[in-house]
C-alpha cells in the first residue's frame, strides 16, 4: 500500500559538524536492508535531515519491520505524495479517512512547514483540512490530546506528504558510528538484551560463545545460533565465533582452588574475547552482567575480571532488575528461545560454595602462574566461524579441526 517512506533521523540535533558522516551511515544502513528485502525500484534522498525513499511498489510489513528496527532511526512515516497544493492534500486524507477500517475515531491535524516559501502557515493548513475533514465525515471528531490518529502533513520544498501512519524506531544512533565490540553470549536472557542495548548506542558487534563440547550438547550450539539470528537484525551483518572451550575448561579445574573455578572460567573467556578484539579490530568487550545476580558477578569479582582485560568490559545490564530484562527480551523477541532449557558446562564444573569475596593475592598469584596464553589461541583457532546476513541467515563461514 506505501510506496515513501519518510525516515525521520534520531539524535542528529546532537550532532554538529559531523552531521553528514551520521546521517551518510544511517542512510547506507538503510539501503542495504531494503535492498536485502525489497525488490522494487527505489530512490533515496536527504529532505531537511530526513530520509526519503520512494519505491515503484510497495512496502511489505516484513521490508517495514526490518527498517524500523535500524539504529538512529527516530520514526518512519509511511506516507502519499501530492502536489504543493492544499486542496491536494485534503484530497488525499479524504483517501486515507475513507480508507480506515473504522468510521468512528477521534483524530488530529499535525503539520510541519519545512518549506518556508509554501504561503499558508502549519496553523492555517490545520485548520483548513481539519474543518473540511470534519465537513466529510461528520461523525467524527477532534482530540488534540490524545487522538486515535494523527494526520501528519509535511510539507516539503519538492512536494507535501501525507501521512495517517507512523511506526516508531528504536533510536540511538547509526550503527558503527561509536565503535566496534566483541559480544559474549551465553545463551541465556541477559546476553542477547545487552547486545540490543548496545546495537542502539551505535556498536557494531562480532558474536563469542564458549561452546564447552563434550561436557554440553549440541542443542545449545543451535540456541546460541538462533539467539544470534534474532539479534543480528540489528546489526549490519555480523559474525559468530564459535570457540571450544570444554577441554580447556576440565584441564583448568585441576589449577584452581574450587571456590574460584567460575570467576577463573570467566577470567579466561575475557582472555580469549580479547584475542578475538585483537583479530577482528574491536575496542571493547560486551558482556550481560548484572551486579549480584551470579557469584561471578559482584562487585569483587567484577572489578578483578576488570582489571585483566585489555579492553573495556562495558555491562549496559549492571544496573537492571531481572523482571525489566525479561520485559526487553519480550519485546525485541529473543524472550521464548532464551528461555529454552540448555546445557551448561560452567555450573557443571561450579563450586558448591563459589567465592564472592575473591583474595587478590591469590588471584594474582594465580594469573601469574597460568596465563594460558598460548592455550586460548590455540582454542581460538580452531573456532568454527559463522557468517550473518542482514536477513539473520546464518551460513558457515570457517570452520577448522
Amino acid at each position: 500500500m506505501y510506496k515513501i517512506l519518510l525516515i525521520n533521523v534520531d539524535e542528529l540535533w546532537l550532532k554538529g559538524k559531523n552531521r553528514y558522516l551520521y546521517f551518510k551511515t544511517l542512510k547506507g544502513h538503510v539501503k542495504d536492508v531494503l535492498k536485502s528485502y525489497h525488490s522494487g525500484k527505489m530512490e533515496f534522498a536527504n529532505v531537511f535531515q530526513r530520509l526519503v525513499v520512494k519505491s515503484d511498489t510497495a512496502f511489505n510489513e516484513e521490508t517495514l519491520e526490518a527498517v524500523r528496527i535500524i539504529p538512529g532511526i527516530h520514526s518512519i512515516n509511511l506516507a502519499f505524495q501530492v502536489e504543493k497544493d492544499i486542496d491536494k492534500a485534503l484530497e488525499e486524507s479524504i483517501k486515507a479517512f475513507k480508507a480506515m477500517p473504522h468510521q468512528n475515531f477521534t483524530f488530529k491535524v499535525h503539520t510541519t512547514r519545512t518549506d518556508k516559501t509554501f504561503p499558508t502557515t502549519s496553523m492555517e493548513v490545520n485548520r483548513y483540512l481539519g474543518h473540511h475533514l470534519l465537513e466529510n465525515f461528520p461523525q467524527l471528531k477532534v482530540d488534540v490530546h490524545k487522538p486515535d490518529l494523527w494526520l501528519e502533513v509535511k510539507i516539503l520544498p519538492d512536494s507535501i506528504y501525507v501521512s495517517t501512519k507512523k511506526l516508531k524506531g528504536i533510536g540511538g544512533q547509526p550503527l558503527g558510528q561509536t565503535g566496534h565490540l566483541v559480544t559474549m553470549l551465553s545463551g541465556g536472557l541477559d546476553s542477547p538484551v545487552a547486545s540490543y542495548l548496545m546495537s542502539k548506542r551505535g556498536c557494531k558487534q562480532t558474536f563469542v560463545f564458549f561452546y564447552s563440547y563434550p561436557f554440553v550438547g549440541e542443542e545449545v550450539l543451535e540456541k546460541i545460533k538462533a539467539l544470534t539470528s534474532i539479534i543480528s537484525k540489528y546489526q549490519r551483518g555480523c559474525k559468530l565465533y564459535v570457540i571450544p572451550f570444554g577441554e580447556f575448561q576440565k584441564s583448568i579445574t585441576k589449577e584452581v582452588y574450587e571456590e574460584y573455578r567460575t570467576v577463573i572460567f570467566r577470567k579466561y573467556m575475557i582472555d580469549c574475547s580479547n584475542l578475538l578484539a585483537e583479530r577482528v579490530k574491536a575496542q571493547g568487550i560486551l558482556t550481560g552482567d548484572v551486579i549480584g545476580q551470579v557469584s561471578s558477578q559482584t562487585i569483587g569479582n567484577i572489578a578483578l575480571l576488570d582489571q585483566i582485560s585489555s579492553r573495556p568490559i562495558f555491562r549496559p545490564l549492571v544496573g537492571f532488575n531481572k523482571a525489566e530484562i525479561i520485559e526487553l527480551s519480550k519485546e525485541i523477541g529473543t524472550y521464548e528461545t532464551s528461555i529454552i532449557p540448555h546445557d551448561d558446562a560452567c555450573s557443571l564444573f561450579a563450586p558448591k560454595n563459589p567465592i564472592i569475596r575473591p583474595d587478590k593475592k591469590y588471584w594474582d598469584k594465580f594469573n601469574e602462574q597460568f596465563p594460558h596464553r598460548e592455550s586460548l589461541i590455540n582454542c581460538l583457532d580452531k573456532a568454527m566461524v559463522y557468517e550473518v546476513n542482514l536477513r539473520g541467515e546464518i551460513n558457515p563461514l570457517e570452520a577448522k579441526d
